[in-house]
């Protein structure tokens, strides 16, 4: 019996060993003023050394790039030995205040959140889809299909991959009304095995979109959480039926909730988008 308790004992601690690591928190900050701009950190504490870790990434949403001199960083050290990642996150931010001040980000509304993956157990590879209520006028109400598309190879800590995102505009009889893929799959990541959309957002105007992505890494560590975003401005063909502002004031002011407007994932009706401190 002693036996059979040391050897369950051992598989328990050599099961998390194998599971060791650390998951990043997601900070969104948000489109700028002008929409042209993304800004969002993450921040964690690395498993073992116990050593926190911020990054804050400034996004230019037009080329889908970081904004040159613009990234900041705290890699895990022994300087940030016992510090959580909250912490060395709210200094970086600190010191570099001015610099993310001066682009004026706002959270997003409700109206500009069009989804969010609500289930863990949703695969990174399964079909999204929300409504375009606020561009449509026609009385077919169109919609919109997202798939991310992955491409892996190598497996453990010699695992790299590669996506991209494809996105359709279709009508309520499932014609496709417009297409456009996003992101770089000629850009290899070495250790990211798995992908997945987090959220997806859309700035004022609903014409440039923010795919959140969530990251899983492998390394020496175990696995990890990181995040990143993918970003682009749909091109003309979505907007060919294009409501005009006093038709999309009128669905606004009907009383109706921000689920009624289409802003949900494709396995739920409902929609709850209260971020706090949320690539």
């Amino acid at each position: 019996m002693k036996k059979l308790m040391v050897c369950g004992m051992l598989g328990i601690f050599a099961a998390f060993a194998s599971f060791a690591g650390d998951s990043a928190v997601l900070v969104d900050n948000g489109f700028s003023a002008d929409g042209n701009y993304y800004i969002f950190g993450q921040y964690g504490k690395i498993d073992k050394k116990f050593q926190g870790w911020a990054e804050i990434y400034t996004v230019d949403v037009l080329k889908n790039d970081y904004v040159d001199n613009e990234v900041y960083r705290v890699k895990p050290s022994a300087v940030t030995f016992d510090k959580t990642g909250k912490e060395v996150y709210e200094s970086l931010a600190g010191k570099n205040y001015l610099s993310i001040k001066k682009y004026n980000c706002a959270q997003n509304s409700p109206e500009q959140i069009l989804y969010i993956r609500e289930e863990e157990k949703k695969a990174g590879t399964d079909e999204i889809e929300f409504k375009d209520f606020i561009s449509s006028v026609s009385d077919d109400q169109a919609y919109y299909k997202v798939v991310l598309v992955p491409t892996v190879s190598g497996e453990g800590i010699n695992v790299k991959s590669s996506f991209y995102i494809d996105i359709e505009k279709l009508d309520s009889k499932g014609a496709v009304l417009a297409s456009q893929k996003i992101g770089n799959p000629g850009i290899t990541r070495k250790g990211v095995k798995n992908y997945k959309i987090e959220r997806i957002v859309c700035d004022k105007t609903g014409k440039k979109l923010v795919f959140i992505v969530e990251k899983t890494m492998e390394d020496k560590t175990g696995i990890n959480i990181r995040y990143m975003i993918e970003t682009a401005r749909l091109n003309d063909d979505f907007f060919t039926n294009l409501a005009e502002p006093e038709e999309a004031e009128e669905v606004s002011d009907s009383g109706e909730d921000a689920s009624d407007f289409g802003y949900e994932n494709s396995d739920s009706s409902e929609t709850a988008y209260d971020f706090v401190d949320a690539k």
